[in-house]
């Protein structure tokens, strides 16, 4: 697949882009190669030279500063998504009481690495945000949360194992996740989902930029991500219309 269009797309997007991708395959023929990966660090793999053709962000930040750099063409927003909390069932967690739950200190929090990941990043403006709203709590939520996933040392999920698996292995009791991801464990009776409430929602924003220059193909793809069908493909993952 040395011609495919090489795409290098935020973590999140595993359960959309193998869809866009075979979509965008019958559609056209044109083959694409994906590498997953925390936003953040796929960043720092472009700016170090890095090959690729199309850059998927989790947020907007990361390609606009490539854009701003001179490696990529503008960013555009592709999709947007919401923020849930993901914890143990029997924590008895509602959107009444997720902040009195969360400001518990024998409660433990997971999040992913703010830098590496946006998932981090948009968890410590939530804690932010709980903090503007009731003074103290928020802090000590960022302050006793523990960044076990999507950074540069974060072990790898283990084999095997699905989604939620820090809390069924009894390493945290809630985890802060995306509403795309969440949702998929929310028949599961094991787990209690709690979308998060609109006062305290970051503004999340996904962005695609193609590197400069890019092929047709390349472009093709952007095109056909902000397509209707791209997008309808992106609702059935869990994720909103682009703003």
């Amino acid at each position: 697949m040395s011609n495919a269009v090489q795409v290098l797309s935020a973590g999140s997007l595993r359960h959309a882009f193998p869809e866009i991708i075979k979509a965008f395959r019958q559609e056209t023929g044109i083959a694409v190669a994906l590498t997953l990966g925390p936003a953040g660090l796929l960043r720092e793999q472009i700016e170090a030279g890095a090959g690729f053709d199309l850059f998927a962000s989790a947020n907007m930040a990361h390609p606009c500063r490539l854009a701003a750099a001179g490696l990529t063409e503008n960013a555009i927003c592709f999709a947007q998504n919401r923020l849930s909390v993901l914890a143990r069932a029997d924590l008895g967690l509602t959107a009444e009481n997720f902040v009195a739950i969360l400001s518990d200190p024998e409660v433990r929090i997971g999040t992913s690495t703010p830098g590496d990941d946006p998932g981090g990043d948009y968890a410590f403006e939530f804690f932010d945000l709980v903090e503007a709203r009731y003074p103290g709590k928020g802090a000590a939520i960022k302050t006793r949360s523990r960044q076990l996933v999507g950074g540069r040392n974060s072990p790898p999920p283990p084999a095997g194992k699905g989604g939620g698996y820090l809390i069924v292995d009894g390493e945290v009791d809630l985890m802060m996740s995306y509403s795309s991801n969440a949702r998929l464990l929310a028949a599961d009776r094991a787990f209690a989902v709690v979308d998060i409430p609109d006062a305290f929602q970051p503004l999340i924003e996904y962005g695609v930029a193609v590197r400069c220059e890019a092929n047709v193909e390349t472009r093709l793809l952007q095109d056909f991500l902000l397509s209707a069908r791209g997008q309808e493909i992106l609702a059935e993952a869990g994720f909103s219309p682009r703003g």
